[in-house]
């Protein structure tokens, strides 16, 4: 699989836990579509820092389980401690990809904003399908359309940002349009597609979500100088235009474009 690309730092954390916050509406509504309650057995791929994995625990009670995986050391140790105790948490330290889960042992999969990093795709959804019960849900939570976000009234200097975002994320492997080729994929691969749904908002500045795409820049900017995909004069020149924006009255963003999908898998291993 490809490594997270933003990697696993303290200040990474901190803006994973608020993405958690900014998302969490649109995640739990995503979970209640897949019939996620009390007593289902949830993995948590790509669980990173756990903030859903400690959601789905309360979620499915003591008669659930949830198992969470991250290849992260850093995330591990946070997941480790921050879930201590908890008696329906079991964390795997591995290759989401090829996880120590018993096949035909969990009643659901979710996987948010994993697919987008993965360099095949079709790896993970075949983990998916051994671990899955026949009948059990994948839930996908992942970007869609990705150069569709824009701050507006627009400004060179900021669209140009959102072209960045895609060429760092397409240097690693991953896909920020992963959503779209996703139903095809599952389709193919045995899943009956139950129930999609749009994600995205609009925000003006100081709103949640244009702190949540300033986070996103604050913290990928130094990687895509050192990279070579901007230069420091683009930078500076991002910055000066988000500053403007977020003065003007008039601004708005239409935040990066998502997908939700619950899809049902329909065959026996």
């Amino acid at each position: 699989m490809s490594d997270y690309v933003l990697g696993s730092s303290d200040e990474e954390i901190e803006r994973l836990a608020y993405q958690n916050e900014v998302w969490s509406h649109e995640t739990t509504g995503l979970w209640e579509s897949a019939g996620i309650g009390i007593g289902t057995r949830v993995a948590d791929f790509g669980c990173g820092p756990g903030f859903c994995t400690k959601a789905l625990a309360r979620i499915v009670g003591s008669k659930g389980h949830v198992y969470a995986v991250d290849s992260s050391e850093k995330f591990a140790a946070v997941v480790k401690s921050e879930t201590a105790g908890a008696s329906n948490i079991t964390f795997y330290r591995s290759d989401v990809c090829k996880t120590p889960i018993d096949d035909d042992s969990v009643d659901a999969v979710f996987a948010r904003w994993l697919f987008c990093f993965m360099g095949r795709p079709e790896d993970l959804v075949e983990e998916v399908s051994r671990v899955l019960v026949p009948g059990g849900k994948l839930v996908v939570f992942d970007y869609f359309n990705y150069l569709a976000s824009n701050v507006y009234p627009q400004r060179p200097a900021i669209t140009s940002i959102f072209d960045a975002f895609t060429q760092d994320v397409e240097s690693h492997g991953g896909s920020w349009d992963i959503g779209g080729e996703l139903t095809g994929m599952l389709a193919k691969s045995g899943f009956e597609i139950e129930f999609l749904t749009p994600i995205t908002r609009i925000g003006k500045p100081g709103s949640r979500v244009w702190r949540w795409v300033q986070y996103y820049a604050e913290v990928t900017l130094p990687r895509l100088i050192e990279s070579g995909i901007w230069t420091e004069e683009q930078k500076l020149d991002f910055e000066k235009a988000w500053s403007e924006a977020a003065k003007d009255p008039a601004s708005f963003i239409f935040t990066p474009p998502m997908i939700g999908i619950v899809a049902t898998l329909t065959i026996d291993h």
